[in-house]
């Protein structure tokens, strides 16, 4: 009799972890939204594939949104909101999100710069708290957050801050 109970309780034990782990598979497959930040008139190329060799196939401007399915090879897969899709250099587009603080994780400052990879600005203190806005990535494919008061900062140094 107890041992038919333990099993039981085993099952749906199990049941609820695995239920667990296919809701946070699915949430991490989920798009992610984008703007596309070319400079303001300007216009990037959809192409085809993920490579600069891939063909051309149409435009995104400044300013347009949509998703974002899976980057590779430093091109995002996206969706337009108005039904455009192919991929894009990654480094056009930014990924607003609602305001979030943030924690330097280093001692030493943190250079803020205008782009990433962009232009130096100034530098912000070690362990500082800062607000981060959006996520944007660079030429070479690294993550950059984007500051409130403008400009950005390397990623890797940051850590999210209970709030």
């Amino acid at each position: 009799m107890k041992s038919e109970k333990f099993y039981w309780v085993l099952v749906v034990v199990l049941s609820i972890i695995l239920l667990a782990n296919i809701l946070m598979l699915m949430s991490a497959r989920a798009d992610t939204a984008f703007i596309c930040v070319v400079h303001k008139g300007e216009w990037v190329w959809i192409r085809s594939g993920p490579s600069k060799d891939a063909a051309q196939i149409d435009t995104i401007r400044y300013g347009v949104e949509g998703e974002i399915h899976e980057i590779q090879n430093g091109y995002a897969r996206i969706t337009t909101g108005n039904g455009k899709t192919g991929w894009v250099d990654v480094s056009y587009l930014e990924m607003p999100i609602k305001e979030k603080i943030y924690q330097i994780t280093t001692e030493s400052p943190l250079n803020k710069r205008e782009t990433p990879d962009g232009r130096y600005l100034t530098k912000i203190k070690g362990g500082a708290r800062i607000s981060v806005l959006g996520w944007r990535y660079s030429k070479k494919g690294e993550l950059w957050a984007k500051v409130y008061h403008g400009g950005y900062v390397k990623a890797e140094y940051l850590r999210e801050v209970d709030q």
